[in-house]
């Protein structure tokens, strides 16, 4: 697995990829907008040029306020909007993946939920640029949130039916917190085996690497420092080291600032670092 952190923009959307070499990493996660506001970000000539220039990869992770499986037609409207958006600031920016958490049905159940959600996407990817494309995250499980089994991403992927611009963005305290027990080397295994049977593990196409303040099972998404969580560094080295995985990208999203994440990222992917 490739390592990289979750990184902040603050400054410029280029400053993060001055963070990104000064910590020595060659992939790194971004918001390319505010993500708690529906106003999108207006991208600079320099962002443009240094981001298209870089050969650091970037993923950009959508807007927070984002849910394509509300009852809300205000916020549907609004939700598709950015995300429109956003696939158009990944195009310029030459971002390939645009990681997107599922949704929340607000009690018009799942199986509407998930085909609302695929229909958006569908409809969303057809229009807008064909270099782009929309990874779903495995959720917690909290509330009415989608994509918390595997069943349900499966689903997620098979109704939006573009292959080659969709895929999953596995979140290992997410999966966890849902149920899927990590804690070990042979729980790992499992679990993975457990996802390729459902899914299929090539649909993976990046890693939030993330310990858990919470158990197995618990619902809550609470991401903890690398090796100081519930599920504890040893198996989350074992994720990273599986051939598979060996040329996509893990990511942190552990709390501290952008050297914390980058040192907790180094323990798990210490190998692949570049001096």
């Amino acid at each position: 697995m490739i390592p990289g952190i979750h990184v902040s923009v603050r400054g410029g959307l280029d400053k993060a990829l001055d963070t990104l070499s000064e910590l020595g990493l060659s992939c790194g996660q971004i918001f390319t907008s505010n993500q708690r506001q529906w106003k999108g970000h207006t991208l600079t000539e320099k962002e443009i040029d240094r981001f298209v220039s870089t050969s650091i990869t970037i993923i950009s992770h959508t807007s927070y306020l984002i849910n394509l499986a509300t009852t809300d037609s205000r916020v549907e409207k609004l939700s598709v909007i950015a995300l429109e958006a956003e696939l158009e600031r990944m195009h310029a920016l030459g971002i390939e993946w645009g990681v997107l958490h599922p949704g929340s049905h607000l009690g018009t159940g799942d199986d509407k939920g998930i085909k609302k959600i695929s229909s958006l996407v569908k409809k969303i990817l057809r229009n807008s640029p064909e270099d782009t494309g929309i990874l779903y995250e495995n959720t917690a499980g909290q509330g009415t949130t989608i994509g918390h089994s595997f069943c349900q991403l499966a689903q997620l992927l098979e109704l939006t039916g573009i292959v080659d611009r969709t895929g999953i963005c596995f979140d290992t305290c997410h999966a966890f917190a849902a149920g899927y027990d990590l804690s070990s080397e042979q729980a790992v295994s499992e679990t993975m085996m457990s996802f390729n049977e459902t899914v299929s593990i090539d649909r993976i196409k990046a890693f939030h690497l993330n310990d858990s303040k919470g158990t197995c099972g618990s619902h809550r998404d609470r991401h903890a420092d690398i090796g100081k969580g519930l599920i504890g560094l040893e198996p989350l080295r074992s994720l990273a080291s599986m051939p598979e995985f060996r040329e996509i990208s893990g990511i942190a999203e552990t709390p501290g600032s952008d050297k914390d994440r980058a040192e907790g990222i180094k323990l798990i992917i210490h190998e692949r670092i570049e001096n």
